[in-house]
């Protein structure tokens, strides 16, 4: 695949380059790739070089009036390192969204002129009540709508997320605020499911060519009657500790509206103890869909709940499934593998606040599997664990996380095993 997606002798490959070398701080950081391509694609749209789908015009007449303020303004959707925000905020204003607080603290450092946005819905809610107060709007089923009266437009790229149920609710929130989205992924990890999803909402989809590992879908021309999903997601899960019970979740949410076989496991062995001693107040570390999390209160029958996430779709996911099974629950949007963030005040947790903590650590980072966020998880448990408490953990069987929990937290034992999980509780020690 080529290096780029401009000739050598390109005039916007040339400004592109010049950018480079203007920060070449960017150049190791993960993520670069992508910020080139991006960077090359949106100056070669507005010299004119490149078509939509990112290919050559090769000498077919552009009007220069019509590229030369592509685009007005880029929202950018979960850059996970702010290169790409850094260095598209050199050619257009920037704003950015994260679903992860610890990504967004990264973009906000290392792209520090850009603007955040807090959530994707409440901006496009923004935008409908703008359009019901008269605002102009200019828009088509086939035609590029404009964002604004004088024709300048608004981009958005996203970074291609493993769920396509993510995109879908991206695209749904964005879809009334911009001309064109670009979806941007390796190119082995691209599926037809980011065609189909940005066809509910645009009338043109096009592939870009690969550029490396690297390649982009692009969606223009928003149409007025979108097909778009509408969430948070319904569903049921059925345990037999609890029987039904309802699940909401949002499209960024670790296992959708089902539970994955851990949680499952998890519970299972918070349930047969659940005669052996009371629980006043359950903390979930990592409370994904929150499931897991109301399924604990009903078997122990405890009063509070608590579920905290990196993950704003996870703890908006968490508290709505709360609701829809009548339980009142608090919510904290923090990365609790940093124990300074989790006993910083307002971070919504509370030190040695909690009599039953319940972990289910992540062990994959992409491919590769990694321990590091299990032990930061299990540090925070032994800081928000109430005296005489407990911390139940389920992990795959192959990472014997025994010996550490009973070093961070306190006493452990086995409280079930399979060939694939292994739950252990652990006590505090005081």
């Amino acid at each position: 695949m080529p290096a780029t997606l401009l000739p050598p002798d390109s005039p916007a490959r040339q400004r592109s380059q010049d950018l480079q070398e203007q920060l070449p701080e960017l150049a190791d950081v993960p993520g670069f790739p992508q910020a080139r391509i991006l960077t090359e694609y949106v100056l070669g749209r507005r010299s004119g070089e490149l078509d939509v789908s990112g290919r050559p015009t090769d000498g077919t007449f552009v009007a220069a009036e019509v590229v030369a303020g592509l685009p007005h303004e880029i929202i950018v959707v979960d850059d996970a390192q702010g290169v790409q925000s850094r260095l598209l905020n050199e050619i257009a204003p920037v704003r950015t969204y994260n679903d992860r607080i610890d990504e967004a603290r990264t973009v906000a450092e290392v792209a520090d002129r850009t603007s955040p946005i807090d959530d994707l819905a409440v901006l496009g809610a923004e935008e409908r009540a703008a359009e019901s107060a008269g605002e102009p709007r200019i828009e088509s089923g086939e035609e590029p709508r404009a964002e604004s009266v004088d024709g300048c437009e608004t981009w958005a790229i996203v970074n291609a997320p493993k769920a396509a149920q993510a995109l879908a609710e991206t695209v749904a929130a964005i879809q009334t605020q911009v001309s064109t989205v670009i979806v941007i992924g390796r190119s082995d990890s691209m599926s037809r499911a980011v065609n189909r999803e940005l066809a509910r909402g645009f009338a043109r989809v096009d592939v870009s060519p690969g550029v490396g590992k690297h390649r982009m879908i692009i969606g223009s021309r928003p149409l007025s009657s979108p097909s778009l999903p509408s969430f948070p997601k319904h569903g049921t899960i059925d345990h037999a500790a609890t029987g039904p019970l309802p699940v909401r979740a949002h499209g960024a949410c670790f296992s959708g509206v089902k539970s994955d076989e851990g949680s499952a496991a998890l519970l299972e062995a918070v349930a047969a103890a659940a005669g052996s001693g009371s629980h006043a107040s359950v903390l979930d570390l990592g409370c994904g869909n929150g499931w897991l999390l109301s399924a604990a209160m009903r078997v122990t029958a405890a009063a509070k709940g608590t579920g905290a996430d990196v993950s704003k779709a996870a703890v908006a996911s968490a508290k709505e499934t709360a609701e829809a099974n009548g339980l009142e629950v608090e919510t904290a949007l923090v990365d609790a593998t940093d124990a300074q963030a989790v006993t910083e005040p307002g971070s919504g947790l509370v030190v040695g606040g909690y009599d039953l903590i319940l972990l289910n650590p992540p062990f994959h980072q992409g491919t590769a599997i990694e321990t590091d966020t299990a032990a930061g998880l299990m540090r925070t448990a032994s800081l928000l664990l109430a005296p005489g408490g407990q911390v139940v953990t389920v992990f795959n069987s192959h990472l014997r996380y025994r010996d550490s929990l009973e070093r961070l937290i306190g006493p452990s034992e086995q409280a079930a095993r399979t060939s694939k999980f292994t739950v252990v509780r652990s006590r505090s020690r005081s």
